[in-house]
């Protein structure tokens, strides 16, 4: 046989092999995405088996899987557990977090701001409504999660100008202003919006201050030991807001960017 036949054999196997699906064997790993278990609407939704299947944090991780051309597997861990997981490699990635609220990671690798955590404050429909200076808390009973710490308005605690009346569970928050032993609560947005998804009654009965509280831009914790730099994670969620997506996102689950 002469030379022009084995380089036209040569040509059809690199083709055929090159479509083949042989090379799926070097495709990228699924991106593998820690949430804290304790989270819930509209942050996290789980199915009655435990495992992940909605929630603002299941989308945003699908959508940096696309970025990076792979498929996110969403994983629960434990609030304890979440960020030593990413840090050991068990997980790629952890989002709606900040190194200002880590002491595990506090020097770890963050990522660009993605989405802030807005706490407002809360009243009964038809009570005066505090905003955000100092003054406008004195005299009130405000209703604040345990272990929470706002410095704007310490001084008034300390000087019991306004006294803080605390409880572990968001729900008591609410359930403290309805019952008139507090005048105002403070919580964050995906709190108010999670409380008002469980008990749909409830939102015309409170009024949302529109100016907000505290604002931390969350971020995502990205293990060192990744598939993927955490350049290549700042460049997916630079193009996801770029494009809009992730404010869309926030909307359609009633959060806001600011």
């Amino acid at each position: 046989m002469d030379r022009r036949y084995w380089q036209t054999l040569g040509i059809f196997l690199a083709l055929v092999i090159g479509a083949s699906p042989l090379r799926a064997s070097v495709a990228a790993p699924p991106l593998r995405m820690a949430h804290i278990e304790s989270l819930r609407y509209p942050l996290l939704e789980v199915d009655a088996q435990g495992k992940v299947s909605g929630g603002i944090l299941k989308e945003l991780g699908d959508r940096i899987a696309v970025q990076l051309g792979t498929q996110a597997q969403h994983i629960s861990w434990s609030r304890r557990r979440a960020e030593p997981a990413v840090l050991s490699g068990d997980a790629d990635i952890a989002c709606y977090l900040s190194p200002q609220w880590s002491d595990q990671a506090r020097d770890g690798l963050w990522t660009v701001a993605v989405l802030p955590q807005i706490e407002r404050v809360v009243t009964a429909t038809g009570k005066r409504l505090p905003e955000t200076a100092p003054q406008d808390f004195k005299d009130l009973r405000i209703a604040i999660m345990l272990g929470y710490h706002y410095p704007s308005i310490q001084g008034l605690f300390d000087s019991r100008e306004a006294r803080a009346v605390e409880d572990t569970r968001v729900e008591n928050l609410f359930r403290l202003v309805m019952t008139d032993r507090a005048d105002a609560l403070i919580t964050s947005e995906a709190e108010i919006e999670g409380q008002f998804r469980q008990f749909p009654d409830q939102r015309a009965r409170f009024k949302v201050g529109t100016q907000p509280f505290t604002v931390v831009d969350t971020q995502c914790l990205v293990s060192p030991k990744s598939h993927w730099s955490l350049d290549q994670f700042n460049t997916a969620l630079r193009t996801l807001a770029a494009r809009g997506e992730i404010e869309r996102l926030a909307h359609r689950y009633g959060m806001s960017m600011r």
